[in-house]
């Protein structure tokens, strides 16, 4: 895969508006039908993306939002995010994720980090990129509007708690464990970065 992902003039601009975020470089080995699979998606898939926004909704408790999904295996609750499609640039797509999974009225307070991943297998690289953003809840009634999600419920968790969040991802059955050690890195970043 050639295409850039990360496009600097578009990062400079959320730096001005939301702050210089923390930036963290992450290799992580995958097996082959990780690789294969998230290739597909990332690449040819019906929506193929150049990245993601990860939604850190900070709720009025100080709380942050956790969602499961239909699919997920038991107990397991993470983090929002959405896909970045490659004709969308990074603010639009996190306004409209943030409408179709939440319905809350947000303020975007800042940027919080871009993790840049590598996903190695037998030699191969599969670049993605993730854009952490702090938001808070300022209105609107929780619930998804978009039922192609598979979002089943949302719960609110401590920001201490993000780290036992990152630790039970990291802990999944075998054929969830690449996306469950994905899924954790995130969450051990917002966990450092937020404010208690």
């Amino acid at each position: 895969m050639t295409e850039r992902l990360i496009y600097p003039e578009e990062v400079e601009t959320l730096a001005r508006r939301f702050g210089e975020p923390h930036r963290k470089t992450c290799t992580m080995d995958v097996t082959q039908a990780t690789y294969d699979a998230w290739t597909r998606k990332i690449t040819t898939g019906p929506v193929a993306c150049r990245g993601e926004v990860i939604m850190v909704i900070v709720r009025p408790s100080g709380n942050v939002l956790l969602h499961t999904k239909d699919f997920y295996p038991t107990g397991v609750y993470r983090l929002l995010t959405g896909r970045v499609l490659w004709p969308d640039d990074v603010e639009q797509t996190l306004h409209r994720e943030v409408r179709e999974e939440t319905s809350l009225e947000v303020n975007v307070e800042r940027l919080l980090g871009l993790i840049d991943y590598q996903f190695q297998w037998n030699g191969k690289a599969l670049p993605f990129v993730s854009y952490v953003f702090e938001l808070h809840e300022i209105g609107g009634e929780l619930r998804c509007i978009d039922t192609d999600e598979g979002i089943t419920e949302f719960r609110d968790t401590t920001i201490n708690e993000l780290s036992r969040v990152a630790r039970q991802l990291e802990q999944l059955e075998p054929r969830w464990q690449d996306w469950g050690n994905f899924r954790a890195v995130a969450h051990y970043m917002v966990q450092t970065l937020l404010p208690r």
